[in-house]
Order: C-alpha cells, then structure tokens, then sequence
C-alpha cells in the first residue's frame, strides 16, 4: 500500500501552535462541566490511519497527506516527505514494534 512519511520539526514553533498542530492532527477527549461530560474531538487522522513509530515521525495513508502538508504550511513547521511502500496490516496494529 502507498503510504507517506513525515519527519517533521517544531523546535522553531511557539507552543500554543505546537499544541493547536497536534490538537487538529489526532483525536482527543475534552472534558465539560467539571469533568461530568467527556466528549471525543475527531482529528485529521483517527486511530488506525497512520503509525507513529518515534516522536516527530508519521506514516500515513497517502489520501490523508495533502492535508498533513497543508497543515503544515499553514503553521511554518519543517518537514519532509517521502513516498513509501508499507503493508496494510501494519496499520491494523495496536503498536509498530
């Protein structure tokens, strides 16, 4: 299957960006009303489209990359992007190793 790696960079990027990037790239869990509700927020990538093997590091379904570079530009982060060949079920996996 045709999958996209990112090594990304956010050294140079201030931390209310870096924390609204990852926000938008994974989903997370919000709590209201002193923690009675708890609602999930749907990111870019949902849990099984993309592998995260070490820290500033994905691979992701081809389809999900224009919007990664997107996201990316928009908020200056240094990346790099390479095209790879991966099998699916290493996407089905609940860890990479």
């Amino acid at each position: 299957m045709q999958a996209s790696l990112f090594f990304y960079n956010m050294e140079d990027v201030e931390p209310k960006i870096r924390t609204k990037v990852h926000e938008k790239l994974f989903d997370r869990y919000k709590k209201s009303n002193y923690s009675s509700y708890t609602y999930e927020i749907k990111g870019i990538l949902t849990k099984g489209e993309y592998i995260k093997p070490v820290r500033a590091v994905l691979i992701i379904k081809k389809e999900h990359a224009r919007r990664i570079v997107d996201l990316f530009d928009t908020n200056g982060i240094r990346y790099r992007l390479f095209e790879i060949n991966i099998p699916l079920r290493d996407f089905k996996k609940s860890s990479f190793f």
